[in-house]
């Protein structure tokens, strides 16, 4: 065998990439989906930052934790930013998905 010939098959065996493709519609389906998902209920843990104590669903929590590999602190910080931001009313986590993505 050639000096070619083994480097045609070492790149043959090195090679092998597998894309995977992203769609699009489904990750905002996702994210609507988490969006719109009941926040009552939850089981939710108040933790008290300075002025006001800001409520952090264990549920929320979990998903980040699941979804991006970090731990339950981080989790926890990213929620409690995105409440503050976002106001009463509205979904922290994608707000905090968003910033833990970001970041």
């Amino acid at each position: 065998m050639t000096a070619e010939d083994e480097a045609k098959q070492l790149d043959s065996v090195t090679d092998v990439v597998h894309e995977k493709e992203f769609d699009a519609s489904k990750a905002k389906e996702a994210m609507t989906a988490l969006l719109i998902a009941p926040q009552a209920g939850s089981g939710a843990s108040s933790i008290t930052g300075g002025k006001k104590a800001i409520s952090v669903s264990k549920d929320d929590v979990a998903v980040i934790v699941s979804e991006l590999e970090v731990s339950e602190d981080v989790a926890e910080k990213a929620l409690r930013e995105a409440t503050e931001e976002v106001g009463d009313g509205k979904s922290p986590l994608a707000a905090a998905l968003r910033s833990l993505i970001i970041s």
